[in-house]
């Protein structure tokens, strides 16, 4: 349930200088022992200057800093604790890096030059990591932010993905409050060549490679925990949004919890951890062949249909976001690619091939949530649609491997990469 947030949210800014005028949900996702419940909050000031603010509510206080403005919500009578993007209670460096001059002065004492640098957000997960770009007249970089408990471990993987040939960008650089420095890989997301690539059988095995790869990594953490370790979670939070889904959505879980059951404990190898076209940087000229692999965070040791299942997910969900903007050609792009990693799927690991349909209707239950819990029209109508997609692939058998037209050469086959 959110929180009582027409009552919360001025109480938090009252002592800014600032008025709330406005405030639209965002996001929610887990934190910690409760939810982090974020916001778009359109504020003034008394000279009438207006901003809008992201700002988040989270309800396990205890990550609180001086930053965060506790208080209570009186519809519950629950402690909540207040903050506003960048001051990221969990993410101590993440303001250090959205002021130019002081990233450069930062970049600088870690021995990189950067000159006049211009800052964009590429991506932000409140309390888990944030990404930077930077764009200056040396290079372009990256500059990640993470827990700080995280920089070893994330440094180590780089370093081991890099030792099995696979394109993961450099670290340049990195600090103990959480901060990374990455180069910048080469090509352009797999997201904006959809169309191509759903035409081009030689991606999809440029992605069984990369997995295949992957699984060489010498590793010994697990991988970070998915739709399927957190089902109760997300089974729950779909449920109290979607009431009169309940009943087929209880059945979704049951019968993944009643086919898990029946697996047994197979080796667990390397994976990703999140897998999807974002994820992916391809060539240009010829955007079937994959030229960088990003945010290995999430890697280490599970189970190798979880990156498969991901990354079908993700394209069904992409494929019902293009079709709402009324992009046909890519949504059905997206839908086509999905089936030919499934097909992929069963004719590389066809032991393994139950494992995929409960792992794919996991995480699109859980995409179903993250669209159920925003409280619109258009979140509940998505996350219908979601639920009879995982019903639909709980219901389809599993495919019959499919042979690899002649005319499509191996990826082996590739000439030297011009962008290397």
């Amino acid at each position: 349930m959110w929180p009582d947030s027409a009552e919360v949210l001025p109480v938090a800014f009252a002592g800014s200088g600032v008025t709330v005028v406005a405030f639209r949900p965002h996001s929610v996702e887990p934190s910690g022992r409760g939810f982090l419940y974020g916001y778009e909050v359109d504020t003034v000031d008394a000279a009438g200057v207006t901003a809008t603010v992201l700002t988040f509510i989270d309800t396990d206080v205890s990550t609180a800093d001086a930053s965060s403005v506790l208080t209570t919500d009186p519809a519950t009578g629950r402690p909540l604790a207040v903050w506003a993007y960048p001051a990221d209670p969990m993410l101590p460096a993440l303001a250090g890096v959205t002021y130019p001059d002081r990233v450069a002065r930062s970049l600088a004492e870690l021995g990189v030059a950067v000159s006049s640098p211009t800052l964009s957000v590429a991506a932000y997960r409140p309390g888990k990591r944030a990404v930077i770009r930077l764009d200056s007249a040396e290079a372009t970089l990256f500059l990640k932010v993470v827990r700080p408990d995280r920089v070893g471990p994330i440094v180590a993987l780089h370093e081991a993905f890099r030792a099995q040939g696979l394109p993961v960008p450099a670290v340049l650089a990195s600090r103990a409050d959480g901060l990374l420095v990455l180069e910048r890989v080469p090509g352009v997301a797999a997201g904006q060549r959809v169309v191509e690539l759903a035409d081009d059988p030689r991606f999809v095995d440029e992605v069984v490679d990369l997995g295949r790869r992957t699984a060489r990594v010498a590793a010994a953490g697990r991988a970070q925990s998915d739709a399927l370790d957190h089902g109760a979670w997300h089974r729950s939070t779909l449920t109290s949004s979607l009431p009169d889904q309940a009943t087929a959505i209880a059945g979704l879980y049951d019968e993944i919890e009643r086919r898990r059951a029946s697996w047994s404990a197979d080796p667990q190898v390397v994976i990703h951890g999140d897998l999807h076209l974002e994820q992916l940087f391809v060539h240009p000229a010829e955007p079937w062949r994959v030229t960088g692999l990003l945010d290995i965070d999430t890697a280490g040791l599970g189970h190798p249909a979880r990156d498969a299942a991901a990354l079908v997910a993700h394209l069904v969900v992409t494929g019902q976001w293009h079709r709402g903007n009324g992009d046909e050609a890519e949504a059905r792009a997206c839908e086509r690619l999905a089936d030919d990693v499934t097909r992929r799927w069963a004719e590389t690991a066809p032991d393994l091939a139950d494992r995929l349909a409960p792992a794919v209707a996991s995480q699109l239950l859980a995409h179903a949530g993250g669209q159920a819990t925003l409280g619109t029209d258009t979140g509940r109508r998505k996350a219908v649609q979601l639920v009879q997609a995982a019903a639909g692939t709980l219901a389809a058998s599993p495919p019959e491997p499919a042979a690899t037209p002649a005319a499509a050469p191996p990826a082996s086959a590739a000439t030297a990469d011009p962008l290397a």
